[in-house]
């Protein structure tokens, strides 16, 4: 699995792999939680732009909607890698 963009989020980190979308939590004592989708469960992205930080750089929303009805949502992501996530994800939907 490789990684093609790693971000934190509220939950831990947004991690898109070139096989999967992954949020997993961060590591506590050794305790890792995490939350998958295969590009193949993936039927769309939506991001919701959020309140600008104090720096202007904007943060968004991330949802990722699957065919099981399981929705991954990641907050508090740069409005920068959203995009990237939103980009990276489409084009591996779309082939």
């Amino acid at each position: 699995m490789t990684v093609l963009l790693k971000t934190r989020c509220t939950k831990g980190h947004l991690i898109v792999y070139d096989d999967k979308v992954s949020i997993e939590a961060l590591k506590l004592l050794g305790y890792q939680q995490s939350n998958s989708l295969t590009h193949k469960q993936i039927t769309g992205v939506e991001i919701q732009m959020t309140q600008p930080d104090i720096l202007g750089l904007g943060q968004a929303t991330v949802k990722i909607f699957s065919t099981g009805n399981q929705t991954l949502v990641a907050d508090r992501v740069k409005l920068k890698d959203a995009k990237e996530v939103e980009k990276l994800i489409n084009e591996r939907i779309s082939k």
